[in-house]
């Protein structure tokens, strides 16, 4: 008995046409799954970063701020020179301001020191019992921007510190520890 092969049977469209409807789901499962992934690792790369530049914050201001008793102007300079040297991934403005002092307009005062020629001088100047030191320092890598306070991103942090203010004639000469904040931003 011979069969004669029909060519209009109905139901069988090919080896993919078949799996087709199972194709799908699986195709889309792994779309969805890569998508998530991507999105996931992308907010993990941008909280990392986000740590690292306030550990990287939190490491300038204890060098700059030692044990939290500074002594002079001279020992903040040098303790900024030394930081300086170091090579930090992102720029960084530090200023101390006493404690009364309304310190929520750093920024400003940053921004403001930054578009200056001066560097502060002008700013900061009398900040601590009237005498003509401040204390005020900064970093900026090769061919970065000045802060001008509409960055993308940066971060502002205070730390308590403590200033030791000479006072008196030089033969007896006496220090008044004024209690002060030590205000830092970082940018990139």
């Amino acid at each position: 008995m011979k069969f004669k092969k029909s060519f209009t049977q109905k139901g069988f469209i090919g080896p993919i046409g078949d799996d087709l409807p199972s194709l799908v789901p699986i195709v889309t499962a792994l779309l969805l799954f890569f998508t998530i992934f991507t999105i996931t690792l992308n907010t993990y790369n941008t909280k990392n970063l986000e740590i690292t530049k306030q550990v990287e914050m939190t490491s300038v201001a204890r060098e700059l701020k030692g044990d939290s008793l500074i002594l002079d102007v001279n020992q903040f300079d040098t303790k900024c020179r030394s930081t300086k040297l170091k090579k930090y991934p992102y720029n960084f403005m530090t200023a101390i301001y006493p404690s009364e002092k309304d310190i929520s307009k750093a920024v400003v005062d940053f921004a403001n020191i930054a578009s200056s020629a001066d560097f502060g001088e002008n700013i900061l100047k009398d900040s601590l019992l009237g005498t003509d030191e401040y204390y005020f320092c900064s970093y900026g890598k090769i061919g970065s921007k000045a802060f001008t306070g509409k960055e993308k991103s940066y971060l502002v942090r205070y730390y308590p510190v403590a200033v030791a203010v000479r006072s008196g004639d030089s033969k007896f000469p006496q220090y008044i520890i004024i209690p002060s904040i030590l205000a830092m931003v970082v940018w990139e």
